[in-house]
């Protein structure tokens, strides 16, 4: 416990303030964590007896953040994404002529490509919401406000859900998959989550409604999210995806819940939020 309570007293301010500010500050972060979380999801993969191409991965990977970055604002962004993908595809097959390695080279190829689409292309979706500006909150214009939103909604979930599940949980949520979590946690993960995402929403000039049904999604596809890597975890006999953060296991077990929910959050915001 005291390990995870230094590791998040170090890194919250950092994380703030590379949102906060963006630029080149905030592409680094992103960026680290996509490529960190990319080197574990293939290690995962190893542990199965697959050789997904790092180097491959990584480089598509740093493409679309890099891609994502630099044309963000520009009007025609979700045509290209077309184009990205396409080529993702064609390099990513196309690199396994290289390899010499006849033996599961589909396989590899196709692990290869996932994890790029499910890190990689996911996390491009984190970029996309902190350049989003909600229409009435002036203090949080051009500074990431959207972004604060699921950040504060999913740690509020996760926080409220660790202390109440260890403390008063009896009801297991998904034994086979996540042993640890019950179904007191996710309770009270979704009234905390809504509560946040209502207060910050008030914020960012949010309506209620808006808020409450946010952070309703928040919670249903972080924990659908979350249960999604666990069961990554669970395919490839390990506990943790890593080591690197003390308290905390692997870089993608701290991102896994904003995978699946950053590109849905994006997508409500952009078709419902006025």
């Amino acid at each position: 416990m005291l390990k995870r309570m230094v590791t998040v007293i170090v890194s919250m301010p950092v994380i703030f303030a590379c949102t906060y500010y963006g630029g080149w500050s905030f592409f680094i972060l992103v960026t680290a964590l996509a490529l960190f979380s990319l080197n574990e999801f293939y290690s995962l993969m190893n542990k199965k007896g697959y050789s997904p191409s790092y180097f491959i991965g990584f480089l598509v990977t740093l493409f679309f953040m890099s891609f994502t970055t630099l044309t963000v604002r520009h009007p025609l962004w979700e045509s290209n994404t077309i184009g990205i993908l396409t080529t993702a595809i064609i390099i990513t097959f196309a690199g396994g002529i290289f390899l010499r390695k006849a033996q599961d080279s589909t396989v590899n190829a196709s692990i290869t490509l996932l994890g790029i689409l499910y890190v990689g292309w996911m996390f491009s979706y984190l970029t996309l919401i902190r350049e989003m500006n909600p229409p009435g909150a002036n203090f949080w214009k051009s500074h990431g406000a959207y972004l604060f939103f699921l950040m504060i909604s999913i740690w509020a979930c996760d926080t409220a859900a660790y202390i109440i599940g260890t403390y008063f949980g009896k009801v297991k949520l998904s034994p086979y998959i996540s042993p640890k979590k019950t179904v007191e946690g996710a309770a009270a993960g979704l009234v905390i989550g809504i509560i946040a995402a209502y207060i910050f929403g008030q914020h960012t000039g949010m309506n209620t409604l808006h808020s409450v049904i946010l952070g309703s999604i928040i919670w249903i596809v972080g924990q659908i999210s979350d249960l999604v890597e666990s069961l990554i975890k669970r395919d490839a006999g390990v506990k943790d995806s890593g080591n690197m953060i003390p308290g905390h296991g692997g870089v993608l077990d701290r991102m896994d819940s904003f995978i699946l929910t950053a590109p849905i959050m994006y997508y409500y915001i952009s078709w419902f939020v006025p």
